[in-house]
């Protein structure tokens, strides 16, 4: 029936009577909606197959703006079905905008009463005064949720407020809209230019401050929209947004990328870095801001994936019903519906063509990269995401979200804790503390039915767990036997019920128990008092759970979920987890002597900078916990493979899964070696943070003016004036910030290498093959050379790579040398370390943790990458970018170690048993700066590269050369002059080693030996050598040595051979 087709004769006042086509439209639709728009008296009719109450219609009613002057129910009796009629007799003036609505406002009061649309909404008023449509009013009220996430200081009420008290400029923000989407929009440019001179014209004419604001607000909004699926006509809305453009809006560290999904039921944002990045999708129970909570652990994430490939991202939903009566289905619908709205506004790849949807108007360019993961709430949904991906043919398959029952699953291998804990392991290898061998004292958050803390409880056998906390429950164990006790988790792990309600009580100690969190008054045992440090004879059940988390234990493991430690100068009200606001900890008040950090946002950065400060050892959450999006990174790239070298028919579904499954030990190794050297890296930079304090500081300021991401006030790093608020009393930066600085360092280089040729080098390719396991390599070489991030693989690998090894420093002088001479210092660094093997001997010392003293091991790892730096430099400042060739330096490498090998075995220091390669790299280390100067000057003569080389070590001995730059790196310099002084010094005493080489090299005669040429010239100058020589030896006899004498030593000896 048409709604149009009744009229007012179909009721009759004494005795009502209803058409048989009207009747049989209310059987089916339940409900009907008839507005009569008579001029003098307009009214409202509404059908219905059952009775609904006054209460239910008038709020509805009344958000049109209608002022109702009379109701008038009927019951309509038709053979056995009851039909109920309301009549609203309505005062209205504009009956012109009433006819021209009449059809949106009948569909949208009926939706309404049906539940098929928000059942109240202000925006309503909109459809009576502007005819907007229902779908039409979800746009406005998706955008108007949107600001509300995303700009704090303006709530949805007020948005909604303005939106409706300004109708006009509202009904122009959908008509800009759609003439920028309309795939069948014509003429578009011209009228999108129309409609923003008239909208600017009107908003410029709102005189109320903030009516202003949130108008320019959602103008901006929808100028910085870049796609939709408003015209799919699915049931949900989804945009995309340009936030990069957009962020001059907003408050702090902002997405480039995001996608807003709004459906009554549910609404979500995906927030992401980059066109390539990946994160998890997590299931938010903060409806106020869960796009903030998403946005924090999407900077999270970026902080994570600066050692993977693509960029940081993490996805967000709510559902807007009572979580009791969420279903598992009706769960699957909204998460499946999720997908599928992300899915609509990227691209796909169909033979190598980016292919887009006809319906999509894009203003972003290509957008075909899009992952996802499992995360809170969704860990069991990857297969659910693969289908939907395959049902769409999207090009990446079951590549689409990681962690599938295809996949490496997380919680089966262990991996996100395995990889925490082996970041932290870090802290007892300074201690010597073999951590599988030798017992620590643990307290814990987490339970062990939970990945996280459940696999990390069981990294060793010697954890020693005296209590943790769960999201209800409290164990506390004053003295386990850690045999047994291990056992016991152990079987909680893979028990159903893993809850600590469920350990085992006579395996307790004496004293201990398990306890709620809600309980109103616990008894306190004697061993928990001495334990926890306290005489009370009870607590409440989150006063011992805050107890025991302040417990004096060796670590303090986060395996949960939320924030439990603040700043003491932060407060509760800054904090979006209310749930653990009565068991939150100050810094002040933690004991452990370390906290491993295996879940998210444990922490503020503001209690990890105080609790270092005070001498507390720990990194970052994305430092510890990037074990788990590493290893999902690696199924996503092997799968990208995989899925080609399926459709070459190399290998089948099942040959594909098989290898993928052999391939878990390698990439788990390989993950878990990607953490330990992060860990290393932290540490080193840390411990050279005091004297190089100016290095870093050089470094925080090239990232804050080359990262957009990256500002000083995100990261909680004062200016350079108030720096010692992050030094530790030894005057050390503290690893939280070193963290950053060495997350956000690799960051900044893989943005540098993606703009770059470098990456496009043949050399480059040892870098892609360095990311797959050995054997993968070996069967499918020509595959991985081919893949689709191929350059995005070299770049991550290479910038991580270069920052594990010479710490976040190694940016420091970007400012000054520009990009071109950064591109080639990367290069030049890496050709440096392969010219001298440096990875093999790094290894050796990797492999003899807890045989070697860490000591030895920092200061072996410190001489190399000091020789590296100081063979890099060189080439900047005397190579042009053609001799800086990786081959043709390489030429010389075997040629080098045949002369190394050559040494004097007097000479060589035994640091390894059995290990000759290793002990005589750092018997002639102090050489090996020179290695690169030397081809240079055998390429610019007759003599071979074994004369040359030898001659060096002659010049090298003779001046003391060794001796004096060991001296000014022993100087502490006190000021920006005497660091530039040191500078000219060492280039100095380059210059003195390569020229009097080169002088050497030109007096030699035939048949003369490069010895017997340096002894015979030092006699023909004896007289120009003889001052100098007693210059140096009384230097040398000095026990200090400042920086001016070492310049005046140079300067003589430099006077001496000019």
């Amino acid at each position: 029936m048409k709604s149009s087709s009744t009229n007012s004769t179909a009721i009759s006042k004494d005795s009502p009577t209803i058409s048989d086509e009207l009747y049989s439209d209310v059987l089916e639709k339940k409900i009907i909606t008839e507005i009569v728009d008579d001029s003098k008296l307009p009214f409202i009719y509404i059908y219905s197959s059952k009775q609904i109450y006054l209460s239910s219609i008038l709020p509805v009613l009344h958000d049109f703006g209608f002022i109702i002057i009379d109701e008038i129910t009927y019951t309509i009796k038709k053979g056995k079905q009851q039909i109920y009629l309301n009549k609203f007799n309505l005062k209205l003036d504009d009956i012109k905008s009433l006819k021209n609505s009449k059809l949106n406002v009948q569909r949208v009061i009926s939706d309404s009463l049906l539940g098929n649309a928000l059942f109240r909404c202000k925006l309503y008023s909109l459809v009576f005064s502007q005819n907007l449509s229902i779908r039409e009013v979800l746009l406005l009220r998706a955008m108007i949720e949107y600001i509300d996430q995303s700009v704090i200081s303006i709530n949805q009420e007020a948005i909604l407020n303005t939106i409706t008290t300004y109708p006009q400029i509202s009904k122009l923000f959908i008509d800009y809209f759609m003439t920028k989407f309309n795939p069948e929009q014509t003429k578009r440019d011209k009228l999108l230019k129309e409609l923003e001179s008239h909208l600017e014209e009107l908003i410029k004419d709102v005189p109320n401050i903030m009516d202003d604001k949130i108008l320019k607000l959602t103008y901006a909004l929808i100028q910085n929209l870049t796609r939709t699926n408003y015209f799919f006509n699915n049931p949900q809305i989804a945009f995309k947004i340009d936030t990069a453009s957009y962020a001059q809006n907003l408050k702090g560290l902002q997405p480039n990328i995001e996608i807003f999904v709004y459906h009554p039921e549910f609404s979500g944002v995906h927030l992401r870095m980059s066109k390539i990045s990946r994160g998890g999708l997590r299931w938010s129970e903060r409806h106020e801001d869960y796009r903030q909570e998403t946005k924090s652990l999407m900077l999270t994430q970026e902080g994570k994936n600066s050692i993977i490939i693509p960029d940081g991202a993490k996805g967000g939903f709510v559902i807007h019903k009572e979580e009791s009566t969420i279903t598992k289905d009706l769960f699957k619908s909204i998460y499946s519906a999720f997908i599928n709205n992300l899915l609509d506004l990227v691209d796909n790849r169909v033979d190598g063509e980016i292919v887009r949807d006809k319906r999509v108007v894009a203003y972003d360019g290509d957008d075909y990269y899009f992952v996802v993961a499992a995360d809170k709430g969704t860990a069991s949904m990857s297969d659910v995401a693969n289908e939907i991906a395959k049902s769409r043919s999207y090009w990446l398959g079951d590549a689409f979200a990681s962690g599938g029952s295809n996949g490496f699953g997380h919680k089966d291998l262990g991996i996100t804790a395995r990889g925490a804990l082996v970041s932290s392991e870090r802290f007892f290898i300074e201690r010597g503390i073999n951590i599988k061998e030798q017992s620590i004292t643990i307290a814990g958050i987490g339970s062990m039915n939970g990945d996280v803390f459940g696999n990390g409880m069981l990294y060793s056998r010697m954890f020693k767990l005296l209590g943790a906390i769960s999201h209800k429950e409290i164990f506390i164990d004053p003295d386990p036997d850690v045999e047994i006790s291990y056992k016991e988790r152990l079987r909680l792990f893979t028990a159903k019920n893993g809850s600590w309600s469920a350990y085992n009580k006579e395996l307790i100690s004496k004293g201990g128990g398990v306890f709620l969190r809600s309980q109103k008054s616990i008894e306190i045992s004697e061993e928990i008092k001495k334990l926890l440090g306290t005489t009370k004879k009870t607590l409440s059940g989150e006063e011992l759970a805050k107890k025991m988390l302040m417990m004096r234990v060796d670590m303090l493991f986060n395996g949960g979920v939320g924030t439990y430690v603040k700043s003491s100068l932060e407060s509760n009200l800054d904090l979006g987890d209310k749930q653990n606001e009565a068991v939150r900890l100050d810094a002040t008040e933690l004991r452990a002597k370390v906290v491993c950090e295996g879940g998210n946002l444990g922490f503020t950065q503001r209690a990890r900078i105080e609790y270092a400060r005070a001498g507390g050892e720990l990194n970052l959450d994305a430092i510890d916990n990037a074990a788990g999006v590493n290893t999902s990174d690696h199924e996503v790239n092997l799968k990208i493979l995989l899925n080609i070298i399926k459709s070459k028919n190399l290998l089948s579904e099942e040959g594909a899964k098989k290898t993928l499954k052999d391939l878990t030990e390698q990439v788990v190794n390989l993950v878990l070696w990607s953490n330990y050297h992060q860990s290393l890296a932290i540490s080193r930079d840390s411990s050279l943070s005091h004297r190089y304090l100016d290095d870093f500081l050089s470094s925080i300021e090239v990232l804050e003016t080359n990262l957009s991401t990256f500002k000083r006030v995100d990261n909680f790093i004062p200016k350079n004036e108030n720096i010692s608020e992050i030094l530790c009393p030894a005057g050390s930066i503290v690893r939280p910030i070193i963290s950053s600085l060495i997350s956000n360092s690799k960051i900044f280089i893989k943005n540098i290498l993606l703009n770059s040729t470098l990456v496009d080098e043949s050399f480059a390719n040892q870098f892609l093959f360095k990311y797959f396991p050995k054997s993968f390599i070996s069967a499918y070489e020509h595959e991985i050379q081919n893949h689709p991030l191929r350059r995005e693989i070299i770049a991550t690998i290479m910038a991580d790579t270069i920052v594990n090894l010479q710490g976040a420093t190694f940016i420091s002088d970007f400012n000054k040398i520009g990009r071109d001479g950064f591109l080639l210092k990367i290069k030049s660094y890496l050709i440096t370390n392969q010219l001298f093997d440096a990875n093999d001997i790094r290894y050796e010392i990797y492999r003899n943790d807890f045989k070697m003293n860490v000591k030895l091991q920092y200061k072996l790892l410190d001489e190399i990458e000091r020789t590296l730096g100081f063979t890099t430099r060189w080439m900047l400042r005397y190579l042009a970018k053609h001799q800086v060739d990786v081959n043709h330096i390489l030429d010389y490498k075997e040629e080098l170690f045949e002369i190394l090998g050559n040494m004097n075995d007097s000479k060589i220091t035994k640091i390894l048993d059995d290990n000759q390669k290793f002990n005589l790299f750092f018997s002639a280390i102090d050489y090996l700066k020179f290695a690169v100067a030397a081809i240079m000057v055998k390429e610019n003569s007759l003599h071979s590269f074994k004369d040359v080389a030898v001659l060096f070590y002659f010049v090298v001995n003779e001046f003391k050369i060794l001796e004096m730059i060991a001296s000014l790196n022993a100087i502490d310099i006190a000021s920006s002059s005497q660091k530039i002084l040191r500078h000219q010094v060492l280039q100095y005493i380059e210059f003195i080693v390569v020229h009097f080489t080169v002088k050497v090299l030109e007096f030699q005669r035939v048949n003369e030996t490069p010895q017997e040429a340096f002894r015979e010239y030092l006699e023909n100058e004896q007289e120009s050598f003889e001052d100098m020589r007693a210059n140096i030896e009384l230097f040398m006899s000095k026990e200090t040595k400042s920086i001016e004498e070492v310049s005046i030593t140079v300067n003589q000896i430099m006077t001496s051979i000019l």
